[in-house]
């Protein structure tokens, strides 16, 4: 994101894109800092996630695979924290199986609906 020859609407969707990940972070601190404070991580996460996946699904609009990373382990590590938190740690799901199940999902859909899965 943010990088090389990229179209001016795709740069304002990256910026917007940041922007909303920043701003539902800090919704998320505000909002449930002592209840379930990784909604700070899962919430942004989906955002950031959602939003490669989209960008990659424009023709001529690239998200690189450092966004999938990152958006990846954010979510695996919020989403575990809130099974762990709610179930009050009876059942440990360890985030990195998260992240693999993401994997998963995100190459699937790359492999079905991807015009130009590169």
């Amino acid at each position: 994101m943010l990088r090389g020859n990229k179209s001016e609407a795709e740069l304002r969707f990256e910026l917007l894109t940041w922007g909303i990940v920043l701003l539902a972070a800090a919704a998320m601190y505000i909002l449930f800092r002592e209840t379930l404070p990784s909604l700070m991580l899962f919430i942004p996460g989906l955002i950031l996630l959602g939003s490669a996946i989209f960008q990659d699904m424009q023709p001529d609009w690239h998200a690189g695979w450092p966004i999938y990373v990152l958006s990846i382990v954010v979510v695996a590590t919020g989403l575990a924290g809130i099974i762990q938190r709610l179930l009050g740690g009876s059942v440990e799901l360890p985030w990195l199986v998260i992240a693999i199940v993401e994997l998963g999902a995100v190459l699937v859909v790359k492999a079905l609906y991807d015009p130009t899965p590169r």
